[in-house]
């Protein structure tokens, strides 16, 4: 997601060029894991304070429901819109400095807004933060409407079923014999004992 903007900057404010991408995202965040490419159009746009990147994105990325915590598939759609301001002129090589533009000192200030003095313009850590804002904050198997995580209903059933713990009709043990070992510290918290005494 780098792009040579020096010709834009040598042309007229409202200059514009328009881009479809599909581009392979797997070294954008080490967290992120994509199943699939970046898709979608961008547009930059020349403006008086440097280039105006606009782009709607979308891709999936593999995430952890939020119930049964298995790998579940999630689609990221978004739409960015942030100003670029050169670090450079483009036509004499002299810095510019934040000064000199109008707008926020901290969006001037931003080093991920800013295009390099070999005049690229860098969108991949506005486009990284962008992915991590489109995914939902509570992830779950259930991707249509309300209700119970298929996983997690299948885990429930299955420890019902002779699992780890045996569920009595209240959802507590149905018996201490049938649990498991590594929870006896805490069953022994429950009896009022002092785990580790037999």
């Amino acid at each position: 997601m780098q792009f040579n903007v020096a010709q834009l900057l040598k042309e007229p404010i409202g200059a514009v060029r328009r881009f479809e991408v599909a581009d392979d995202i797997n070294d954008l965040d080490p967290e992120l894991i994509p199943l699939g490419p970046l898709v979608g159009a961008i547009q930059l746009l020349r403006i008086h304070s440097g280039i105006l990147f606009s782009a709607r994105l979308s891709t999936a990325v593999q995430v952890g429901c939020n119930r049964c915590l298995e790998p579940i598939a999630v689609q990221a759609r978004f739409e960015i819109e942030e100003s670029f301001r050169p670090l450079t002129d483009v036509t004499t090589g002299r810095y510019l400095a934040p000064n000199e533009f109008e707008g926020e000192e901290e969006d001037l200030e931003d080093a991920a807004l800013l295009i390099n003095e070999q005049h690229i313009l860098d969108a991949r850590e506005v486009i990284r933060q962008a992915i991590w804002l489109a995914l939902p904050m509570y992830p779950s198997c259930n991707w249509k409407g309300p209700g119970e995580c298929p996983n997690y209903t299948a885990y429930r059933r299955e420890v019902a079923e002779g699992g780890v713990i045996t569920l009595g009709d209240a959802g507590t043990p149905a018996g201490d014999e049938q649990i498991d070992p590594r929870w006896s510290a805490l069953l022994a918290l429950r009896r009022g004992e002092t785990p580790g005494e037999t």
